[in-house]
């Protein structure tokens, strides 16, 4: 079953479920055409580039230590940069790190029985940066590791990085001509 998209906006606080809680939370974002879910639990705020740029927002409590550029590895060049282009700020243990997105969608709350594994053509290191799919209203999220995200990223391979979003793109696409044959 699809999961519904809560809706929010950038300026919403973000908050992360509470511990007692068997639901998992996802913010849920597009690159593009790419629906990508970012843990609740990790992300700290979500702001525009003119804000993260001005560096004046409290809720970042200092400087982002590295920004990732999803949309250079996923091979996206048709995805402009403008000042209120939206920012997913992700933190743990004092490490930070930005994301620029095209669009953010909202909230998405699932059973963990919800979240479904890498398909089988996700190999080798992409399951590093991935830890799952997530069926959501139109269209699959992959889960993105946090770890990956804030840590591990620096050192990844380009070439492959962009095969495997190209893999991605493939299933997606499938999944879309699916959903049209229905």
């Amino acid at each position: 079953m699809a999961m519904r998209v809560l809706n929010m906006s950038i300026q919403e606080p973000v908050e992360s479920a509470p511990a007692t809680s068997s639901l998992r939370h996802f913010i849920i974002a597009t690159i593009g055409r790419r629906y990508l879910a970012f843990e609740a639990g990790f992300t700290k705020a979500l702001l525009t580039v003119q804000e993260v740029e001005r560096g004046e927002n409290p809720e970042l409590g200092g400087v982002v230590d590295r920004t990732v550029d999803l949309i250079m590895q996923l091979n996206l060049t048709d995805v402009p940069i403008r000042p209120e282009t939206p920012v997913v700020i992700l933190a743990d243990q004092g490490i930070q790190c930005s994301i620029r997105v095209s669009h953010i969608h909202g909230r998405v709350e699932v059973q963990p029985s919800q979240i479904l594994p890498l398909p089988a053509h996700f190999t080798s290191v992409e399951r590093q940066w991935y830890r799952g799919l997530i069926l959501i209203e139109h269209s699959i999220a992959l889960i993105l590791n946090p770890a990956w995200l804030l840590g591990e990223h620096a050192g990844s391979d380009a070439t492959h990085d962009q095969e495997t979003a190209q893999s991605f793109m493939d299933l997606q696409d499938s999944a879309a001509g699916e959903r049209r044959a229905c």
